[in-house]
């Protein structure tokens, strides 16, 4: 199959905005999309603008024509547009002038199925028409009823017609790939890009899931929590070690890994360190520090190990995703990896493997913070190496 377009659909009335919103998401974005407010709200002039700003990108002009379709879509072609839309449910001589239209400018035609009530006739008008694109969209009022464009994108993709499929409706990172594997040649998105914190990085995680590019997705992923997380962390955590007269590390399942990996490093860099829940691991005291690892600051069996740590004196360290939980009002200190809302869930990385690898990657650069600050050669943390393996 070939690789799924991107169309971004830029639905705002703020040209400036527009524009920069487009310029943020370029590198990923495949087809920008003037929406249908922005078009009659800022009129023939922002298509000339778009073209002129991305002359490598395709303009999409989200007309949803509905009478008089040569002479309401001529002027838009000739303006720079390489696509404009014509709503199916306006009947076979619109959609037809809208064609003639294009093939004047050397340009397509997307026949909008939306409220269209026998879809897979009108896709098959639309096709004989000579329409180059079928658009499968569920509106904004649909959306809010619950509506997907999943089963009519699977009808449609089934006619085998000469057309090109475009999706549009609440696509997101968690479905754009099960839209491209349903037969979407074009994956329309909203919101998901430009309600982003940041849509550029919205837009590459995008291309990079619908490229099957998950190495990168990943490293992209990590990397964008890591320059949300506050760069002092590692020379606070390194003060926080050199204070301790011994430390202690803990984390349930997956952040319990995490944790020996750390406190591996630790006794490699000459700390005296110790794994909650080993057999040899002594009794937490004042003076002590007590490193867990939880994403969601709750996890029960780790409380109870904050709780008995509070209750000797020990400083208490906890690794989260959030400032405040149960153990964060309890720590000492609370390094936040990230912002909260990078931790929605993501298809390709679940059940916490962002902030488990993020934290991972936090940890390692403490460990090179503390190896440079101490000046300690590689050569001597080989002999602390365990030998007996």
């Amino acid at each position: 199959m070939a690789r799924p377009l991107i169309q971004l659909a830029l639905d705002t009335l703020d040209i400036a905005q527009t524009m920069k919103l487009a310029a943020l998401t370029a590198p990923y974005v495949d087809i920008f999309e003037i929406g249908t407010p922005s078009i009659k709200h800022n009129g023939i002039a922002i298509v000339a603008e778009m073209k002129k700003r991305f002359p490598d990108k395709l303009v999409l002009v989200d007309l949803k024509t509905m009478d008089a379709g040569e002479y309401e879509a001529a002027p838009f072609y000739a303006a720079g547009a390489d696509i404009c839309t014509v709503l199916g449910v306006s009947g076979s001589p619109t959609i037809a002038g809208v064609v003639k239209a294009a093939n004047a400018h050397n340009a397509e035609v997307q026949v909008d199925l939306i409220n269209v009530p026998d879809k897979l006739a009108c896709a098959r008008e639309a096709a004989r028409l000579g329409a180059q694109i079928v658009g499968v969209h569920t509106g904004l009022d649909a959306q809010a009823a619950g509506q997907t464009p999943f089963a009519d994108l699977q009808a449609v993709a089934k006619l085998g017609l000469p057309v090109r499929i475009s999706v549009a409706g609440g696509i997101n990172q968690s479905t754009a790939t099960r839209v491209a594997k349903a037969g979407a040649n074009i994956v329309v998105v909203g919101a998901a890009i430009y309600g982003a914190k940041s849509p550029g990085d919205a837009a590459r995680e995008i291309r990079e899931l619908l490229d099957a590019n998950h190495h990168k997705f990943i490293m992209g992923k990590i990397g964008s929590v890591l320059a949300a997380t506050d760069r002092t962390y590692d020379a606070k955590l390194t003060n926080l070690l050199d204070r301790s007269k011994r430390i202690f590390v803990a984390g349930a399942g997956r952040s319990g890994l995490i944790a020996k990996f750390f406190g591996m490093r630790l006794m490699h860099g000459g700390y005296e360190c110790y794994v909650v829940g080993e057999i040899v691991t002594p009794s937490i005291r004042a003076g002590d520090l007590l490193i867990v690892i939880s994403g969601s600051g709750e996890t029960e069996t780790m409380l109870a190990f904050v709780k008995k740590a509070k209750e000797q004196g020990a400083t208490i360290a906890l690794i989260s995703t959030k400032k405040s939980s149960t153990m964060g009002d309890m720590a000492n200190v609370v390094f936040q990896i990230g912002t909260p809302e990078q931790y929605s869930r993501i298809v390709g990385m679940p059940m916490g493997t962002t902030f488990e690898l993020s934290t991972l990657l936090f940890l390692e650069a403490t460990i090179s913070h503390v190896i440079h600050a101490k000046k300690i050669p590689e050569e001597q943390m080989r002999t602390r190496h365990a030998n007996l393996e």
